[in-house]
């Protein structure tokens, strides 16, 4: 059983008896809680002592809880927030996010929500369910997810393995009207659970670019028994290449018509680099309090050559990084990828050559390797091989390769 470090939380509320049973409920769950009543003396209590979380309103006078957000991301280190904000106040809760809240609450606020959201910020190695970057990507991207969180339409994530796919389906759950209901992940080939979906605030079809055409069928008949507007929420995730697949036939264009309700776009990690310095900082943070020890910072040379890496395992190689820079040490961030010794294409024209021979073994040493380079995400090695998704599993499957990916 793993044990959890307390926090030092900080509540900030002017509702005097709100900021009270916030403080009483999560001092029952083992956390060290100090109140305030106003955003002066909050950003003051952050200039005397080191706190691990802030949980602050966001109107209050006349010092707002942007403010607060602010100060509490200014301190060394910076101190992580969540918000407490009306519903539908999308502007605000954005704005927050803008400068570095991880989270935010819609009110009215029911006791599970604040222990399960706070429960959370305490055991995930990443921090917490945060939507962090400051590329024009995440801008967007964190625009989107709120309108998104606010409503029950069936939402189509596209993006690249590793890119956070996953992690902002749980966030638009946590954020959205169904969050006391439990995220329900269909397995491809398996019966939904009808008691299940009553339950079920969200259902997640991940990857279902990869669906077989009898799964894609069997899904299309399930699906066709849920109500609209009405919970399981359905988030559905997918490669770039999913509407390629639909105008070769490969996945079926009714499926994709059914999901694509609203497409959200998760942006590669190399085409937001703005992203590298926010993320690394919020994963070190998260992976410190998970291990209870200080987590190194990038020298700024380290950062420079970590901005010039291709990352190709996305969000997921970088929370990666962090973890082993928390255990190992700063020096953890000078690693490079080991220079591999170029195999000869040509073979040696002489008694017993066989070309066909030769070529596959040639293929299986690409393919090898490509594997190897992008960590066996398909979807980066079909780019980087240049080979459509139904050819390089074929290929993987010919030269049993398969289970590596």
């Amino acid at each position: 059983m793993t044990v959890h470090p307390a926090l030092n939380v900080l509540v900030v509320d002017d509702n005097r008896s709100a900021a009270e049973a916030a403080a009483l409920l999560l001092g029952r769950d083992g956390h060290r809680v100090e109140v305030v009543h106003d955003g002066r003396a909050a950003i003051e209590r952050l200039h005397q002592q080191p706190f691990d979380l802030v949980l602050t309103d966001l109107r209050m006078e006349p010092v707002d809880g942007l403010s607060v957000v602010r100060a509490a991301r200014a301190c060394d280190p910076p101190v992580d927030a969540i918000v407490f904000t009306a519903y539908g106040s999308v502007e605000k809760a954005v704005e927050a996010m803008r400068l570095g809240a991880v989270d935010f609450l819609t009110k009215p606020i029911t006791a599970d929500q604040l222990l399960r959201r706070v429960r959370e910020f305490r055991s995930a190695p990443q921090g917490g369910l945060a939507l962090v970057g400051e590329s024009d990507a995440m801008r967007t991207l964190r625009e989107q997810a709120v309108k998104l969180a606010q409503v029950r339409s069936t939402v189509l994530v596209v993006g690249e393995t590793g890119s956070g796919r996953r992690h902002l389906t749980r966030w638009l759950h946590q954020n959205g009207p169904d969050a006391d209901l439990p995220m329900l992940v269909a397995h491809p080939g398996r019966d939904l659970d009808p008691g299940q979906l009553r339950g079920a605030g969200t259902l997640l079809l991940p990857s279902v670019d990869d669906l077989t055409a009898g799964a894609q069928v069997q899904l299309l008949r399930q699906l066709e028994g849920l109500d609209a507007g009405q919970p399981p929420r359905v988030i559905a995730t997918a490669s770039p290449e999913i509407e390629g697949l639909v105008a070769t036939g490969a996945l079926a264009p009714e499926l994709y018509f059914r999901l694509a309700v609203l497409v959200v776009r998760v942006a590669p990690l190399r085409e937001r680099l703005a992203d590298i310095a926010p993320l690394l900082e919020h994963f070190v943070a998260g992976h410190s309090r998970a291990f209870g020890k200080e987590g190194p910072r990038p020298t700024p040379e380290q950062l420079a050559n970590l901005q010039r890496h291709g990352w190709t395992g996305n969000v997921r190689e970088l929370a990666n990084l962090a973890e082993r820079a928390v255990v190992m040490g700063p020096g953890a961030y000078d690693q490079r990828p080991v220079a591999r010794r170029e195999e000869p294409v040509a073979g040696r024209l002489e008694p017993g050559f066989n070309l066909s021979e030769h070529l596959e073994a040639v293929e299986r040493t690409l393919l090898s390797r490509a594997i190897d380079e992008t960590g066996g995400d398909r979807t980066a090695m079909s780019r980087l091989l240049g080979l459509e998704r139904n050819t390089l599993r074929y290929k993987l499957n010919k030269y049993d390769l398969l289970k590596r990916t």
